[in-house]
């Protein structure tokens, strides 16, 4: 059954999960997201797929190394009840569901590089495989080089279209350190991706690992002075379903170029 009522969100509430990570030491760029899927911290860090297929995510079984934990309910839904953050310089702090990664990619390549995604988990926001609501970004999990390619990327969306064609949504940069995070934007009239395709670079990244990963947004806050905690509750954040086998984690965009230490924490109700 679902959660109607704030009686039956405080009747749920599930353990509260504290995280901190510490972002790169270098090259943070105001408006350029950064990733905490590879950083140290609590959660520890998380490791990334080495084929270019990739593998889908799940917490149902085993959880993930890098994920904020999380457990199935035993019957009911599970719902995000609430999500506080801070962070030491000033920024935006966004709570993602990690639906797939992949690795693999030759980084000196400028052909299309086939990937054919393994089939993303029924966790869209429909909680289908469709895609409805799943975004694709590009982390950088080992240091690239001094060039600053465009990327572009071949990818079916939620209506099942294929050929649709996305490139990065935020500039690339020359020499972006681990966690250097380039979302990629849709081709218009597009909701979501089903599956990808194919990855293409402008030009040699010349080193470095990349890395692409599908993702669904839950929440974010705004830490808009430094060391100050933003939140949002049932209510604020209007409580959205967390699907079996979730898979949290945060990314976040800076507004400063001082590489911040960001926490907080999150919490669940069930029922």
């Amino acid at each position: 059954m679902a959660i109607t009522t704030l009686d039956g969100v405080v009747a749920g509430a599930q353990v509260p999960r504290f995280f901190i990570k510490a972002v790169p030491v270098a090259n943070t760029v105001a408006g350029r997201p950064q990733t905490t899927w590879d950083r140290a911290g609590v959660p520890g860090a998380g490791s990334y797929n080495t084929t270019l297929a990739g593998v889908a995510l799940s917490s149902s079984s085993t959880m993930v190394n890098g994920q904020i934990p999380h457990t199935d309910p035993g019957s009911g839904n599970a719902y995000l009840a609430r999500f506080g953050a801070y962070s030491t310089s000033t920024g935006t702090i966004f709570l993602a569901d990690r639906l797939w990664h992949n690795g693999g990619f030759t980084i000196t390549s400028t052909s299309a590089q086939t990937v054919n995604s393994a089939t993303f988990p029924a966790r869209d926001a429909n909680g289908s495989t469709n895609g409805e609501g799943v975004l694709l970004g590009l982390e950088i999990s080992a240091a690239a080089g001094a060039v600053a390619p465009t990327i572009t990327v071949s990818y079916t969306n939620q209506d099942g279209t294929s050929g649709r064609t996305g490139t990065n949504s935020v500039a690339t940069a020359n020499s972006p350190s681990a966690g250097a995070f380039y979302p990629i934007g849709l081709q218009a009239g597009d909701r979501g991706v089903r599956s990808v395709q194919s990855l293409t670079l402008s030009a040699s990244w010349v080193s470095g690992t990349m890395n692409l990963v599908a993702y669904r947004p839950l929440a974010f806050v705004d830490a808009s002075l430094a060391g100050t905690t933003g939140a949002i509750d049932p209510v604020t954040g209007g409580l959205p379903r967390l699907y079996n086998g979730v898979v949290p984690y945060i990314y976040y965009i800076p507004t400063s170029t001082t590489p911040p230490a960001i926490g907080g924490l999150y919490v669940e109700t069930q029922g």
